[in-house]
């Protein structure tokens, strides 16, 4: 196995990971995280698909449309249903529904170009995303109290502003330069499924009780 199989299958392995730990520790208190959960759930059914059908040598660029549509959906609702973007819902709400749907009907009545790459489409849901997450960020530079999912925004931004980047340029040098691109892209994704297992572990991780440690304490002094 080379290095670069090495870090794809970690990315992909840390993902299912995630979504596992994340479904085990859903609480409906948190209105956010269902959107997170969904956003995993189609990042990790679209690795999985286009596995199976890169393992078959069937086309599997179609899948592109759906994960890029379905992330700028997700991720829009999570950031939405955070209290530092309350005010902004209306017109997050907006943007999403008009994006989504000018993308969905262009598709629908164009299916040829679902095995065509789009730059405009990358751009278009990846950018809105970028602005809500270094928002984020500004919101949280000075609040100690609440730092739920400031692992996994920090992952995010990184990772999605160079991928965005990558994929918008994805035709410019040379072979051998695309070939390392697209290994620090892979090295990237790794990194930040790492820093979303972080965010659970740190915020999301149920811990074990107090009395729990009680009452085992109390048997070893028995």
């Amino acid at each position: 196995m080379t290095f670069d199989d090495f870090v794809i299958n970690a990315g992909y392995t840390v993902l299912a990971l995630n979504t596992l730990v994340f479904i085990i520790s859903y609480n409906k208190k948190y209105k956010a995280l269902k959107y997170f959960i969904m956003y995993l759930l189609l990042c990790l059914f679209i690795q999985f698909l286009s596995n199976i059908l890169n393992s078959l040598n069937n086309y599997n660029l179609f899948l592109s449309h759906y994960f890029f549509i379905g992330q700028f959906i997700f991720l829009s609702l999570f950031f939405s249903s955070l209290i530092d973007f309350k005010k902004y819902k209306p017109f997050i709400f907006f943007l999403t529904f008009i994006t989504a749907a000018s993308f969905i009907i262009y598709l629908y009545n164009f299916p040829e170009n679902l095995n065509r790459w789009s730059v405009l489409e990358i751009a278009t849901t990846s950018i809105p995303l970028l602005f809500y997450s270094f928002f984020f960020f500004l919101k949280k530079i000075d609040d100690n109290k609440n730092r739920k999912y400031i692992y996994f925004n920090s992952g995010f931004f990184v990772y999605t502003l160079c991928s965005t980047l990558i994929f918008t340029l994805g035709n410019i040098g040379s072979r051998e330069l695309k070939f390392y691109v697209w290994q620090f892209n892979s090295i990237l994704y790794l990194i930040f499924q790492i820093m979303i297992f972080v965010e659970w572990y740190k915020n999301f991780r149920k811990p074990i009780r107090k009395e729990h440690n009680q009452l085992f304490a109390s048997k070893n002094t028995d």
